[in-house]
């Protein structure tokens, strides 16, 4: 069953509220004058109706509501993503020719998009994969991306199905293509330290970590991290990628004696120790492995025992 389609002109301001997710008066629209709400609602009921008439061929009485909020998200993301870009602020939206702003929008959506396809390339080239079938496959969906997305009409989908998790989620709150960038900076910055060290020395401490890490999809860089700093705490040998029971203990009476702030402090440093003697100097690949060594603290703190799991002890 079709609908009278889309937003009818009076229920404009639904389009506007949309930009943002949230009402016109939230957010940077919270200091907006009534008339510029109305200006805004009318603009985004332009690009709505252009959109609508682009993708049903002119013939509006066959299009969903539903595809007409598909329509509104696309609109909203490559507004978004445009105003980030340039640093410019929600008013931009109110001056000038909309048609032509949006124009530009998606213009630099698919500028995104081809940087973005640069990224996968070069994941392609250098990712370490250990064996994970799941990254591997994640990495195929995120090339058949590429190919289903439509930066044009469907500009905030993410036509893919991806299972491999990095260490550190990607926001729900990005969509399209920006997702997929966010995805892949993340498996780079993990595989720079995960190029860093002996494939072999890894393959073994994943296989005591989670032997069916294989077929499973469990982040490859955890473990590895957790390690790394394990030992950089101890005063070195990251390379090694082992610890003994006897050096997880001491790793849990070193923060356990110290209060929760100071400990991931304490976690922060090692991490900071560790990339310099590996040659991750500053940079995001240097503040990912802080982030995640300060996230391993409850884990650790959680028992005397469970040290023993975070770092996989031999």
């Amino acid at each position: 069953m079709t609908h009278d389609l889309y937003p009818r002109q009076g229920d404009a301001g639904l389009a506007a509220s949309r930009l943002t997710g949230e009402s016109p008066a939230a957010a940077e629209t919270a200091d907006w004058t009534q008339a510029e709400s109305d200006l805004l609602n009318a603009r985004l009921w332009a690009l709505l109706e252009r959109q609508i008439r682009r993708d049903s061929q002119g013939d509006r009485s066959s299009l969903r509501a539903e595809a007409a909020d598909e329509l509104l998200a696309s609109i909203r993301f490559t507004l978004r993503a445009h105003l980030a870009a340039r640093g410019l602020p929600q008013r931009a939206l109110l001056t000038g020719d909309i048609h032509a702003l949006f124009r530009a929008a998606q213009e630099t959506v698919l500028a995104q998009t081809n940087e973005t396809f640069s990224l996968y390339r070069l994941a392609q080239e250098t990712l370490r994969t250990l064996g994970s079938r799941t990254l591997a496959s994640s990495l195929a969906a995120v090339g058949g991306f590429f190919t289903a997305y439509d930066a044009r009409l469907n500009a905030h989908a993410i036509p893919a199905m991806i299972d491999y998790p990095p260490c550190l989620p990607v926001s729900e709150a990005l969509e399209g293509v920006a997702y997929i960038r966010a995805y892949l900076v993340r498996l780079l910055t993990e595989n720079a330290l995960l190029l860093r060290l002996d494939p072999l020395r890894e393959g073994r401490l994943l296989a005591r970590a989670c032997p069916g890490y294989r077929i499973l999809p469990l982040n490859l860089y955890e473990p590895v991290a957790a390690n790394v700093v394990g030992l950089s705490l101890l005063g070195g040998g990251e390379t090694l990628l082992e610890m003994s029971r006897a050096e997880c203990s001491r790793v849990y009476a070193l923060l356990s004696s110290c209060a929760p702030g100071e400990a991931r402090a304490r976690l922060r440093d090692a991490a900071a120790r560790a990339g310099e003697r590996l040659g991750m100097v500053g940079g995001a690949a240097s503040d990912y492995l802080s982030d995640v060594a300060a996230a391993l603290y409850p884990r650790i703190a959680a028992a005397p025992e469970s040290v023993y799991g975070v770092f996989a002890a031999c």
